[in-house]
């Protein structure tokens, strides 16, 4: 196997990155440019991190196994959580597991073909991309946290995780822990720069295990010796998936593989035959799918997956829900009045789906979230906060709405 080259951007311009090697007969690190990098990279197959605040870490649980349809439908099932038009966005799945949970991770189109552009000037070609925030340790029972000067990145789960601005980490924190309620962990390990003053994160209510690292070199280290690529979600996938130069050194076996191929040959063309009528009678049975499920829904005029789609407007007619007007003001109304009185805080975004209201919108500070949540279950309604991201001096938050709520 090829020796890797893991190198980690500190900052979203990637100005100061550092670089770890692995795979050869003695490890080394360094700090530098990206031209410098790119003159260690030779040779070397390249996996870059990049800083976790250029990318949204979420998930989706859509009921299909298929990979193809379930990479078709990301894009729409997050659509009304999103502030962004999806067509400018790149997503990137990890695995789904056994309750059909798929880790997902966004990044803005522009964004991550800047960088990619910055790589390439460098003389960089990367077969990986990867937020540094998931390459922290984890281990059940615990969260791991890395403080520096400007920033707190926290890594809560196997594809689960934040980042916020240093003044407002402990708050950020202790909010991350009383959501988590009983999965919240037993201890927090924390990794900083010794020349760095910490925070006093015991106040959190966990154990603390703390950690000091003596330059960002250190943290590369650290961030590389835990990047396992089976178990990572690389960004390059889809339409920037790149071309390992170094893994196709097996053309050097193309001649052994094309007689080994040709033995096989005889025994597929059958298969082959099989395949491509049962091919044809799957696309013919999809098209009349689609058909019958336009025919029974003409308002729907995007079809993704007939068949999950059918089975959604289904159960909304067998609750009776379908075209719930008042059901919309019933949530709206009360929600709009309270909203209208908390100070600083300004309505974003808005849509109805399924029987529940979602809110996008922006607040002063994560304790006015909080007390804004508690009045509107006081309207007898149920209030989930979705996302709470604290940037500055305001935080971005999605709030879902529902019936009978406390």
């Amino acid at each position: 196997m090829a020796e890797l080259l893991v190198l980690h951007c500190h900052d979203t311009d990637g100005q100061q990155v550092s670089w770890r090697t692995r795979g050869g007969l003695q490890s080394f690190s360094g700090e530098g440019t990206l031209s410098e990098a790119a003159e260690v990279a030779r040779g070397r197959r390249t996996l870059v991190l990049i800083p976790a605040s250029e990318i949204l870490i979420t998930q989706v649980q859509i009921p299909t196994r298929n990979r193809q349809r379930l990479l078709q439908a990301i894009p729409f099932s997050l659509e009304t959580e999103l502030t962004q038009d999806i067509e400018l966005l790149h997503f990137a799945a990890g695995p789904t597991d056994s309750e059909n949970r798929t880790p997902v991770l966004i990044i803005a189109r522009e964004k991550l073909e800047n960088w990619l552009s910055r790589f390439q000037s460098a003389g960089l070609e990367p077969v990986g991309l990867y937020p540094d925030l998931l390459c922290l340790p984890w281990s059940t029972n615990s969260w791991t946290l890395y403080l520096d000067e400007l920033t707190l990145l926290a890594h809560t789960g196997p594809f689960q995780g934040f980042c916020a601005d240093r003044e407002s980490a402990l708050e950020m924190l202790q909010f991350a822990l009383q959501q988590a309620g009983e999965s919240a962990p037993q201890q927090l390990i924390l990794y900083r720069l010794a020349q760095q003053a910490s925070l006093d994160f015991a106040q959190c209510g966990c154990a603390v295990v703390e950690n000091n690292l003596e330059s960002p070199t250190q943290l590369t280290a650290l961030l590389g010796e835990n990047l396992n690529e089976k178990r990572q979600i690389n960004l390059l996938q889809g339409e920037y998936q790149k071309q390992d130069r170094l893994t196709l050194q097996w053309k050097r076996w193309l001649p052994a593989a094309l007689l080994a191929a040709a033995a096989l040959f005889s025994s597929l063309a059958l298969n082959i035959i099989d395949y491509s009528r049962y091919q044809t009678q799957s696309a013919d049975l999809d098209g009349r799918i689609r058909q019958v499920f336009q025919q029974a829904f003409p308002d729907i005029k995007r079809v993704v997956d007939p068949k999950i789609q059918m089975e959604q407007q289904l159960k909304l007619m067998r609750s009776g829900q379908s075209g719930g007007a008042a059901q919309f003001l019933s949530l709206f109304i009360p929600t709009a009045s309270v909203i209208k009185e908390s100070p600083n805080t300004t309505l974003e975004g808005i849509s109805f789906r399924d029987g529940q209201l979602d809110l996008q919108l922006t607040i002063k500070e994560l304790q006015a979230l909080e007390n804004l949540k508690k009045t509107i279950e006081q309207k007898q309604l149920g209030v989930e906060i979705r996302t709470a991201n604290a940037t500055g001096d305001k935080v971005t938050s999605q709030l879902r709405i529902s019936g009978g709520g406390k």
